[in-house]
């Protein structure tokens, strides 16, 4: 777009959008207001002791001449308007030598082509623009379209490579065969006659070389970006999420991440991977946060802020928030609900002896059996289940393993009886390993924790489910949080269960382990205080979400309550975080209408957004739907940007792990937006790669007269 009070550079304009591909009205004022003559007085040569510049002079003496200031270059008028050679040096490219101007000029106005356009320019506008060209125009026009139309077929081809491949994760290049892409291309081909032909033909533009694909690959990455930001433009609110890992070249990528909501509901859409690898200061993640919100054009949409991750907290978490709450005053700071669940299950066992190492042997037994090959075949013989490995997610992998051996306890202890009985057969390390981890399944202690903690892991990994689902609002994860609390209180009724379970499986306790204290009342100590450990740090690891008190305004389980007295305590706390994005006094009064009538009972944010949507309220109750947009935006965790770690993994393996930045960003949003991107092919897709990809000077035509 042209600054104010700038006049456009009509001449850079028709290059970049050619006069054939205009309507007929604006050919008609194109026409009507003739060439243009700028001044050029950047235009100059150096040569011989002096400069020599363009004269305007020039102008006058030949009357066809005109120039462009943006591309300091001088074309042919009426051929930059009709001529049939859209590459040409005064149709297209310009000309810039000065010495030898009048040479070239006289050259050109003698061409045939010159003479064809000059013809065309002062016959324009008599008749249709169809009747305006010869038949020999007309014919050339036709075969451009026709060849056009083939290019853009075979492009299409092409893109769909590059979409197959990079919605299933899969790798385009081979280091011992022609790769994927090449590969999937002879397949289409088989069937495709054009294309069979093109890719045995064309030696110009194939498609196939490793430049073209990293092309198709950042055009269709641009358009997924573009979407997103129109769909972010038409949100009234935004959510960022960032959050850090390490990929397979020991960088430190930053996963940035938008969460908003649409008429058919919330969308958190991955957007890119930033290398922060020499920049983990506070100042330098901030900055790039502010960067990456002014480039989406939604900064002053920013309602709220989550972060997670080494870089992210070793910078300053605080610090890198706060920087971001100076640009985005309402971006509330909310920290990651499963990131505070895996914390509090941390720090209950790391607070007691006995916990603590209790999960040391159980890691113990996940590293003796991922070190050795044949311990694992071992494992799948006897067992037919292997430990699972170290996760991103650590206590969920821990849950598993604790999952794991409960179920398979007897079969574990045959297996280590096994190597036991047939010793000459293993190493020494690989037997007193065994010894122990016999021993150990056989201890009461071990096994009563085990008993323990696989029931309160079962209610965890349900809550890590829900904190973890992008759909989940606030509200519903708070209350979520709130009834796994009563749960695990609710597991001191089951002690004495848990311990006559425990002494059928591994017999009585050891009085001598007990301290002389009765082993019954031993162990309900040691159970209590795993319980009131958890709730504790559950309690204290949630308690700073009272900030989002205002989202209780849509508990659908108090309408009735709030029918009977509103809550102002709610109402306050909105005023305080986002008092500035409402007209609280309506937003009351549309409130208090939700609470007394019986179409909104019962419906949770998410229910009532799609009533507001489907039944058209959302100018009617505006600030009930600016409201209820608000509470939906703002993210429990960036669990979707943690999905896209495991894409990264995939895509940026150890073979290929120097694939650049944009070229893995594209593939990562191709990976991880698969299903929008399907979204988008079912429109016209195609075509806006295509004209992505056309922003670069191609060696094939694709553009239609």
């Amino acid at each position: 777009m042209a600054e104010e009070g700038k006049e456009v550079d009509l001449v850079a304009d028709l290059i970049s959008r050619p006069f054939s591909r205009r309507t007929l009205q604006e050919k008609l004022d194109i026409v009507k207001k003739g060439r243009v003559t700028p001044a050029l007085t950047s235009l100059s040569q150096p040569g011989g002791g002096f400069v020599r510049h363009f004269q305007v002079t020039n102008y006058e003496r030949y009357p066809w001449l005109t120039g462009s200031e943006v591309h300091c270059k001088l074309y042919c008028w009426e051929c930059l308007l009709f001529a049939l050679d859209r590459h040409g040096v005064w149709s297209h490219t310009g000309f810039g030598n000065l010495t030898c101007l009048t040479k070239a000029a006289k050259k050109h106005q003698n061409t045939a082509g010159h003479l064809q356009s000059i013809v065309l320019s002062k016959t324009f506008g008599e008749s249709r623009v169809e009747l305006q060209l010869n038949e020999h125009a007309r014919r050339q026009t036709e075969l451009h379209n026709e060849k056009v139309k083939k290019n853009r077929e075979i492009l299409k081809r092409l893109i769909d490579c590059v979409l197959y491949l990079g919605k299933q994760e899969l790798s385009f290049r081979g280091s011992s065969n022609r790769g994927n892409y090449l590969e999937l291309l002879s397949v289409i081909a088989e069937s495709n006659t054009d294309l069979h032909y093109h890719l045995s033909t064309n030696e110009a533009f194939s498609g196939t070389s490793g430049k073209i694909q990293d092309d198709l690959i950042s055009a269709i990455g641009e358009v997924v970006r573009e979407e997103i930001r129109r769909e972010v433009k038409k949100a009234p609110f935004v959510s960022v999420m960032v959050e850090e890992t390490t990929d397979a070249s020991n960088a430190a990528q930053l996963a940035l991440a938008l969460r908003y909501v649409t008429p058919s509901g919330v969308k958190e859409r991955f957007v890119r991977f930033e290398d922060v690898t020499s920049g983990k200061r506070a100042d330098d993640i901030a900055g790039l946060v502010i960067k990456f919100l002014l480039e989406n054009e939604c900064l002053d949409k920013v309602v709220a802020q989550c972060f997670e991750g080494a870089t992210v907290t070793s910078s300053g978490l605080n610090g890198v928030q706060a920087k971001v709450k100076e640009r985005a005053p309402l971006a509330l700071f909310i920290h990651c609900y499963a990131h505070q669940l895996s914390l509090v299950l941390s720090q209950g066992a790391s607070k007691l002896k006995e916990c603590k190492i209790f999960f040391a042997h159980l890691n113990g037994l996940v590293v003796y059996f991922s070190r050795s090959p044949w311990r694992t075949q071992l494992l799948d013989e006897i067992c037919q289940r292997r430990l699972p490995g170290v996760t991103p997610t650590p206590w969920q992998s821990t849950s598993r393993v604790v999952n794991t051996v409960f179920e398979k306890r007897e079969a574990l202890k045959e297996l280590f009886g096994h190597i036991l009985e047939n010793h000459s057969e293993y190493d020494e390390d690989s037997v007193r390993c065994a010894d122990g981890f016999k021993a150990l399944l056989d201890c009461f202690e071990f096994c009563f924790l085990l008993h323990t903690f696989n029931g309160i892991f079962h209610y965890s990994d349900m809550l890590f489910s829900i904190l973890q689902d992008k759909k989940s609002d606030v509200q519903f994860c708070l209350d979520r949080v709130k009834e796994f609390c009563d749960t695990v209180e609710r597991e001191r009724s089951r002690y004495e269960g848990v311990y006559e379970a425990t002494e059928r499986a591994a017999g009585a306790p050891s009085a001598r382990k007990c301290h002389a204290v009765d082993p019954r009342e031993h162990y309900r100590q040691l159970h209590g205080s795993i319980l009131d450990n958890i709730i504790c740090q559950t309690q204290t690891r949630f308690q700073d979400h009272e900030k989002l008190m205002f989202v209780t305004l849509l508990d659908p389980l108090r309408f009735l309550e709030y029918r009977r007295s509103f809550p102002h305590a709610g109402l306050s706390s909105l005023a305080r975080s986002h008092g500035a994005l409402f007209d609280l006094c309506q937003l009351k009064t549309e409130l208090t209408v939700m609470y007394t009538m019986d179409d909104f009972y019962g419906k949770s944010p998410s229910d009532i957004l799609h009533f507001i949507h489907q039944n058209n309220l959302s100018e009617v109750m505006k600030q009930l739907y600016r409201f209820v947009c608000l509470a939906l935006t703002i993210p429990t965790s960036p669990a979707s940007v943690k999905r896209t770690f495991s894409a990264l993994e995939r895509i940026q393996t150890h073979a290929k792990n120097t694939t650049g930045q944009t070229r893995l960003s594209a593939l990562a949003l191709m990976a991880i937006e698969k299903d929008f991107l399907m979204e988008l092919k079912r429109d016209n897709l195609h075509d806006r790669v295509i004209e992505q990809f056309l922003r670069k000077e191609r060696r094939m035509d694709f553009v239609f007269k």
